[in-house]
């Protein structure tokens, strides 16, 4: 499948590593398609996150567990009934970084509404965790805690 992005130009992506989201992303309900791609530099945890759908949506996302090792998914009746029986190994978790523009050292990252993919089935699904230890803006730099906190949307999403 060719993919026209912004960023990245018109790619070939394997039709077996799109990520199908049946209900979008929040905020993005008319894009249900996208495909995980690695950032250009080297030894970062960082990824794209990339609408199939609209070659300008791109979303920086990360693996919640890099940030905090015990990181914990929770599963609603609703995602059980989207995706059967619930093997949490089987999951693959990101959340959305978002990243102010003139201060990249503040950026924050989503934890309380992570994007889950199951492995195997390609599908994915945003989820909103009840839990109150996981913050809409999780600084990712703590030491940079000192300086104002970007507040706002946590979508990394910008327009090329």
């Amino acid at each position: 499948m060719k993919v026209a992005t912004t960023r990245f130009g018109e790619m070939e992506v394997p039709d077996g590593l799109v990520i199908q989201v049946p209900e979008g992303i929040l905020g993005f309900p008319s894009d249900r398609r996208y495909v995980v791609l690695e950032h250009d530099t080297e030894d970062t945890p960082f990824k794209w996150l990339q609408s199939v759908d609209s070659k300008q949506l791109a979303f920086i996302v990360i693996d919640p567990r890099l940030l905090i090792p015990d990181y914990r998914l929770e599963f609603d009746e609703e995602t059980v009934a989207e995706f059967g029986a619930i093997v949490p190994e089987e999951f693959i978790p990101m959340v959305i970084v978002n990243v102010p523009k003139d201060r990249p050292i503040e950026m924050t990252a989503n934890l309380k509404a992570p994007i889950i993919v199951h492995e195997t089935k390609r599908i994915g699904r945003q989820i909103i965790l009840r839990s109150q230890d996981y913050s809409l803006t999780h600084r990712i730099f703590p030491e940079a805690e000192g300086d104002q906190a970007g507040a706002g949307q946590a979508a990394a999403a910008r327009s090329a």
